[in-house]
């Protein structure tokens, strides 16, 4: 993660905020101090309650596209929650994209992203998937990179509609930049749980709720520069 993307996260927000709180107190001006103090104390509560995180969230998440009637390959984009133990839970992108390969919706698997693809593309040969059905891209660094050169290697083989998995929050961006690169999209969301915060106390901060607040953030963020670029 860069520092810019670092600066999105509400806890280093509030942090850099109270530090200029104690600047102000040190330079003796102790009201503006407590203001700046206050409003960091504030805001990370805030970003912390899933009222504000599912807010969020349900801004990003959206109605459905229409979809195309049939589909040649799945892309499980890298970047999710990736167990030390090898295995590829139900709830994750990993899992989402197994499941949907058992139930023989496609029949190529493509991982993208460098962070993970060559870890997931073992861990799906692992669990069973031949090595003629997977592709791998495992250069792109970003949403963007993802879908360009997925659909470079989809194209080599003749694919021009997919499933995408990613997280709930994030397939509106990436299937905005795979439509682009002229791929159809299925988006199909990693069955993230979200049944504690749907559950919690709207007001009882979470730190469940403050990684889903940051998330957002950046996606929101994200979402504006790449319209800017021209990438979705």
């Amino acid at each position: 993660m860069d520092y810019a993307s670092r600066l999105l996260h509400p806890a280093i927000q509030s942090l850099l905020l109270g530090l200029l709180a104690l600047l102000f107190i040190g330079l003796r001006h102790p009201r503006k101090g407590l203001a700046l103090g206050a409003l960091a104390m504030g805001w990370i509560w805030l970003a912390s309650s899933p009222v504000l995180a599912l807010a969020l969230r349900g801004g990003l998440v959206g109605a459905s596209q229409p979809s195309p009637s049939r589909v040649e390959a799945i892309v499980v984009l890298g970047g999710g929650k990736l167990p030390r133990d090898g295995t590829m839970p139900e709830d994750t992108r990993a899992g989402t994209a197994l499941r949907l390969w058992h139930e023989a919706r496609a029949p190529l698997l493509l991982v993208s992203g460098r962070d993970q693809a060559n870890e997931l593309a073992r861990r799906f040969r692992r669990a069973g998937v031949p090595a003629d059905d997977l592709r791998i891209e495992g250069s792109s660094a970003n949403t963007h990179e993802n879908a360009r050169d997925s659909a470079a290697i989809l194209r080599a083989n003749g694919v021009d509609a997919v499933v995408l998995v990613s997280s709930d929050i994030h397939l509106r961006r990436a299937a905005g930049c795979f439509r682009r690169e002229g791929i159809d999209v299925v988006p199909v969301a990693a069955r993230e749980d979200r049944d504690g915060l749907l559950r919690a106390p709207a007001w009882l901060p979470r730190r469940d709720a403050l990684t889903l607040t940051a998330r957002a953030l950046h996606e929101y963020v994200a979402g504006w520069i790449y319209r800017r670029r021209g990438w979705m």
